[in-house]
């Protein structure tokens, strides 16, 4: 991480996103926290990698959250070998994450370390056809939760509607989670999309629109405890401006 903590002064000088986000509305909108991203091209040696660096004023106040390194140790095209890499260091906990993938023919082979907990999850994904639809399909491996893991993702009527599933499966304790998705596109630069978790009662509703105003993309949210006889006292709305420039 040499690299990463040098170039940090170049890397702040080209702001990126920033966005402001409120607690639940519906108890008087507060402050909640904010958050701010830079990102530049850099080389290092022989290689081009993306440097990022990520505030979080909830995170880390004083100083940066952390600092991300991407990029590829072998370029690929078609159904040739790409090799990649992504470094992410957390100055608060310390941690560092690495995740390295290797690509060819359609698969993606995937597999993430950190200093905390070595291995964390070892994955594959691939695009498949099943019936007139293509499918993204993502099994993983949670080595340290000994869970196993399917991700799958498609879209529906001309790419408007996209529908995606999760299941975990806990091989310890022979128990089963699940997360539904569905998210629509109503127009140019407005999407509404809802995830359900059954086995936390919870249903996220989430509203996103980047015309409401000129440079700036609103986002509504609206998190429900579905246990609750009472929807409406269990439901908590939050609001966050995001922005670029």
């Amino acid at each position: 991480m040499i690299y990463a903590l040098t170039l940090i002064p170049a890397a702040v000088l080209a702001a990126n996103t920033a966005e402001v986000s409120t607690s639940d509305v519906r108890k008087g909108a507060a402050f909640d926290n904010i958050k701010a991203s830079w990102g530049k091209s850099l080389n290092v040696g022989d290689f081009k990698t993306n440097l990022r660096c990520n505030y979080d004023y909830n995170e880390n106040r004083d100083f940066l959250k952390d600092v991300n390194l991407q990029g590829n140790l072998m370029e690929g095209s078609g159904d040739d070998l790409q090799l990649a890499y992504d470094v992410k260091h957390n100055f608060k906990t310390k941690n560092t994450e690495v995740k390295l993938s290797a690509t060819t023919q359609g698969t993606t082979l995937a597999a993430e370390y950190d200093t905390d907990s070595k291995l964390k999850e070892v994955s594959a994904s691939r695009s498949v056809d099943v019936a007139d639809y293509k499918v993204d399909l993502r099994p993983s491996w949670l080595v340290q939760a000994k869970t196993a893991r399917v991700k799958m993702m498609s879209a529906l009527g001309g790419n408007k509607d996209r529908i995606s599933a999760q299941v975990d499966y806990n091989t310890d304790a022979g128990s089963a989670a699940y997360e539904l998705g569905y998210s629509r596109s109503l127009e140019d630069g407005k999407e509404v999309s809802a995830t359900f978790s059954p086995n936390d009662n919870e249903l996220e509703v989430q509203y996103v629109d980047s015309k409401f105003e000129n440079g700036a993309t609103w986002t509504a949210k609206a998190t429900v405890d579905t246990s609750d006889r009472n929807i409406l006292e269990a439901t908590k709305v939050t609001l966050k401006r995001a922005w670029s420039w």
